[in-house]
C-alpha cells in the first residue's frame, strides 16, 4: 500500500498517479519486493513542527523519514501490527515549500524536485544515513543518482 496525503494548497502540483508508480519502483528496488509507504506532502509550518518534535531542529527543512522498526509509525500513529501487514517500509514527511523553492534553485520543475526527495527519503528508509559519513554520503547520493536514472531523470545532479 502506498499511502499519499498532501494539503488541498498543492493539489494541482501532484500527479499521484506518476508518484505512486516511481514509489512502487523505489521501494521494490531498495527492498526487493512490494513493499509500502506512508508519505506526507505539507507546508514548511508543519513540517518545521515534525522537525522540532523528532529532531529537535525548530525549522523547516525539506523532507524526514521515519523507518518503521519495531515501533510503528510516528505521523500518523500507525500501529505494529498495522505496519506489518500492509509491509510498510516507513513514512516520509516533504515540504511542498521547499520542493519549489529548490525546484527554482535549481532550474527544474516541482515533480523533478519533488521525486529527487523522495528518492532520497527511500534511500533513508532502506538505511542509508550521509550524515554518518563521508563514504555513505558518496555511496548514498551514488544510489539516489541510480534510482533517477533508472525512472528517467539522467541529469538531476
Amino acid at each position: 500500500m502506498i499511502q499519499i496525503k498532501y494539503d488541498a494548497d498543492f493539489e494541482g502540483l501532484i500527479n499521484e498517479k506518476g508518484i505512486r508508480k516511481i514509489l512502487n519502483f523505489f521501494l521494490n528496488r531498495l527492498f526487493g519486493s512490494q513493499r509500502g509507504i506512508s508519505v506526507l506532502i505539507t507546508n514548511d509550518e508543519e513540517i518545521q513542527k515534525l522537525n522540532k518534535k523528532f529532531r529537535k531542529k525548530d525549522y523547516p527543512t525539506d523532507v524526514l523519514s521515519w523507518a518503521y522498526d519495531d515501533e510503528g509509525g510516528q505521523i500518523e500513529e500507525t500501529s505494529q501490527k498495522e505496519s506489518h501487514k500492509e509491509n510498510i517500509v516507513g513514512e516520509l514527511a516533504i515540504s511542498a515549500e521547499q520542493v519549489i523553492k529548490q525546484a527554482s534553485e535549481n532550474g527544474w520543475d516541482f515533480e523533478t524536485e519533488l521525486i529527487r526527495l523522495l528518492a532520497h527519503g527511500c534511500a533513508h528508509l532502506a538505511g542509508w544515513d550521509h550524515q554518518e559519513s563521508e563514504k555513505q554520503d558518496s555511496e548514498m547520493l551514488e544510489l539516489e543518482i541510480q534510482l533517477l536514472k533508472d525512472v528517467g531523470f539522467k541529469n538531476i545532479y
